[in-house]
């Protein structure tokens, strides 16, 4: 029962952490909204943004920013709940993976990319 109350708590942080990491930084920059509609960046399982296939330098400088962005906030948040980064990173990955839209890529746990339809998105069985 603790460990349950231990994942929500950790999820609800990663929901709010991953909020401020990627929203906020998507609406400093066009450049990341128009990469994610355009599909050349999507949301993985384990926290991080990645570039899907083969993209230019700009493309993988800005991955590279919002993910160190990302593993800072992780980091401080995962410390405030007592857990570690990865699983920290790893339940936001699970929620930011669910709050992609119709069109946006992601990656699915097999590791190939995916373009989430009208459905769910595949995630990977250990997600909340």
């Amino acid at each position: 029962m603790k460990q349950g109350k231990l994942i929500l708590s950790i999820a609800a942080a990663a929901v709010m952490a991953a909020g401020f990491s990627g929203a906020a930084y998507a609406q400093r920059d066009p450049a990341y909204e128009a990469a994610r509609k355009a599909g050349q960046i999507g949301e993985k399982p384990d926290g991080y943004l990645g570039t899907v296939g083969s993209q230019p330098p700009a493309i993988q400088k800005l991955v590279d920013s919002i993910n160190i962005r990302r593993r800072s906030a992780y980091t401080k948040a995962a410390a405030a709940q007592g857990a570690s980064v990865e699983d920290f990173a790893f339940t936001s990955g699970c929620n930011l993976i669910a709050k992609t839209s119709p069109g946006e890529k992601y990656q699915a746990p097999n590791g190939t990319w995916q373009t989430r339809g009208s459905g769910a998105p595949t995630r990977d069985s250990r997600c909340p």
